[in-house]
């Protein structure tokens, strides 16, 4: 009786065993992973995977192939840099937790490439790095020895510098592939960056004003768009953002590259943040009060704007990629990402 027993705890064992040591190694998706439709398929949301987040949420980031993320769990299996393939359905941990350093969770991403600032030491003091990861060849390297808040472009890794001799900062640039060095000069402290190719938009000013301006990486066009915004966004020659227009609404504003003047897009009741633009879509966090955040979708060429989900809950961060908007939601005290396709 006793050796039937070893025998079928033996044969469990060799059954789990991998299983386990894949998830710890990070080859297993997170805990549980769920797919479900609800209601009609072309507005419907879908559960994609939970994430391992804190209370206070961390940040999404998204290529055209991919959403990425970082978790942070007490179990060293669902800690460091992870990542959803939009085309595959596949999620997977990309970087564990030793390798990310201690980081912000606020990555950024272009193409294979994702971007990251991460402080040297495990405590998080002296100053945050910029690190990179590619997905492709899966190099893990340091871009600049300082810097906060990353962007993507390309092949080009932006970051916000400290510059101790002037008053403002420094918007920098590296491209992976030459070498090749950027800088734009700043009047004040930069809060937000946004770029695509060579061109990027940010959000300067001290205190609670703070304006918006966009400009060339490679040092010309440095242009101020306007004298107050919440939020920035570039997508090819368009700069989109939005600006307090009182009683508690903001307005959506864009800019073509080319164009005289801006055009006002959208009105919408609450503060405007987290704003991502790609193709003919925009999608932003829309905060009404202190605890309550939604995602909103606009549609820029049917002029219509709608909240992704309305099952309440926490939304943030939203990202596009393939045709579909992608947000972390709370609901019930756990975090997950979830999809919806845009119309």
């Amino acid at each position: 009786m006793r050796l039937r027993v070893l025998v079928v705890a033996a044969f469990v064992m060799m059954t789990l065993a991998p299983a386990y040591i894949a998830y710890d190694a990070g080859i297993l998706p997170s805990p549980t992973e769920a797919v479900a439709d609800v209601g009609d398929r072309a507005t419907s949301v879908t559960f994609v995977t939970e994430l391992a987040w804190p209370k206070d949420p961390l940040g999404l980031a998204a290529s055209d192939a991919a959403v990425f993320w970082e978790q942070r769990d007490r179990s060293a299996a669902v800690a460091g840099l992870w990542s959803y393939d939009v085309l595959e359905g596949r999620v997977e941990r990309l970087l564990g937790r030793s390798r990310t350093g201690k980081s912000d969770g606020f990555p950024a991403a272009a193409g294979d490439m994702v971007v990251w600032a991460a402080w040297s030491v495990r405590r998080g003091e002296g100053l945050q790095r910029i690190e990179g990861y590619d997905t492709v060849t899966t190099r893990r390297w340091t871009a600049a020895a300082s810097g906060r808040q990353p962007a993507a472009a390309g092949r080009t890794v932006i970051w916000i510098d400290r510059d101790r001799t002037r008053a403002g900062d420094v918007i920098r640039g590296l491209n992976t592939l030459t070498d090749e060095e950027y800088a734009i000069q700043t009047r004040a402290r930069v809060r937000q960056i946004a770029a695509r190719g060579s061109w990027v938009a940010w959000l300067e000013g001290d205190g609670t004003k703070t304006e918006v301006w966009t400009g060339s990486l490679r040092g010309g066009n440095v242009v101020r768009l306007a004298p107050a915004g919440t939020a920035v966004a570039v997508d090819g020659g368009r700069v989109m953002w939005a600006v307090p227009a009182g009683d508690g609404s903001s307005d959506l504003l864009i800019s073509e590259r080319r164009a005289d003047a801006p055009r006002h897009l959208h009105r919408v009741a609450g503060a405007v943040s987290s704003l991502v633009l790609s193709g003919d879509h925009a999608a932003w966090v829309t905060t009404s009060d202190a605890s309550a955040s939604a995602v909103w979708v606009y549609d820029l060429a049917t002029g219509e704007a709608y909240p992704v989900d309305d099952t309440g809950g926490r939304q943030v961060s939203p990202v596009i990629a393939a045709g579909s908007v992608y947000w972390a939601g709370e609901r019930g005290g756990a975090w997950g990402l979830y999809r919806r396709a845009l119309r």
